[in-house]
């Protein structure tokens, strides 16, 4: 299944469940993925969030509710889950521009944002590079982490940045892989076992370079990643706008969809940032995902 057809199967519990608490993590368990991967890539390929997403199908619905039928307003707003009378009419009136009241009346005019329906679309005007590697077996050294959120990205790196400057980054600093991050979403199963066993965002990463025999200084770990097949996209190195993150997610529902492979669940995915050039000099870093033939 790729991830049109699992966000489409997302989008439909979503309409059936307006009216009811909807959890992330079910949400994420019907796109059989992590709740950070899923959140993540519904936002890309939907250009909001899910908890937006689900917010505008709630107040389309209600102006039918108010406009046809015969509640009140206090019971509309506890039937699609706001707290109070007075929240709903708030996010009501940012949303529509009108208060619930108001849109009782004739020849108001209103907003509606139907169901999503995911497609895949093909735009020749944003192609992707991409290359297919054959790769032998390889370790990482660097520092593991779980990893939920921007925020607990720059904690980690700023701990992993004087680790490796304790350890003297030159001699671990191997290309190609120069810097690496390998990140894991699956929640169970994870290549990572231990570090992802209590995480509920089902992310779990590896931050370093390629090892090439040192000896491991203290802080450091190693892992080791097995022969197999890579799918490799480059992109112009633009961290601001995490454009390694988003050439990830535009692979999956993008370029799998229309490929003759398959993501191989059972490895992270890698981000292999560029070594610093000469300054004005265009960038490019890589992202590397396992695949199989399907």
């Amino acid at each position: 299944m790729d991830w049109i057809e699992r966000l489409n199967k997302v989008a439909e519990y979503i309409e059936e469940n307006l009216t009811d608490d909807i959890q992330m993590e079910l949400l994420a368990r019907i796109a059989y993925s992590s709740v950070y991967e899923f959140s993540r890539i519904f936002s890309f390929a939907a250009g909001m969030s899910v908890s937006e997403y689900i917010r505008r199908r709630r107040l389309s619905q209600a102006v039918f509710d108010i406009q046809n039928g015969s509640e009140s307003i206090v019971d509309i707003s506890l039937k699609y889950c706001y707290e109070s009378q007075a929240t709903f009419t708030r996010a009501f009136k940012e949303l529509h521009g009108q208060t619930p009241a108001t849109a009782r009346k004739n020849g108001i005019t209103l907003k509606t944002y139907p169901k999503i329906i995911f497609k895949l679309i093909i735009r020749g005007v944003t192609e992707m590079d991409f290359r297919i590697e054959n790769k032998e077996s390889f370790k990482i050294i660097g520092q593991k982490s779980e990893w939920g959120g921007p925020g607990d990205w720059e904690r980690f790196y700023q701990t992993f940045g004087s680790i490796f400057e304790n350890a003297g980054k030159k001699s671990y600093y191997k290309a190609p892989f120069w810097h690496v991050g390998a990140y894991k979403f699956t929640p169970e199963g994870s290549y990572f076992h231990d570090e992802v066993k209590n995480n509920p965002t089902g992310c779990s990463c590896i931050i370093g370079a390629l090892y090439d025999g040192e000896p491991l200084e203290d802080g450091l770990s190693l892992e080791e990643f097995p022969a197999t097949t890579w799918a490799v996209f480059k992109v112009v190195s633009d961290p601001a706008n995490n454009a390694t993150g988003k050439t990830y997610d535009k692979a999956m529902t993008e370029w799998f969809p229309v490929s003759n492979y398959k993501r191989y669940d059972n490895l992270p995915y890698l981000e292999v940032y560029a070594i610093p050039t000469e300054e004005g000099k265009v960038r490019y870093d890589e992202v590397w995902i396992p695949v199989l033939s399907k």
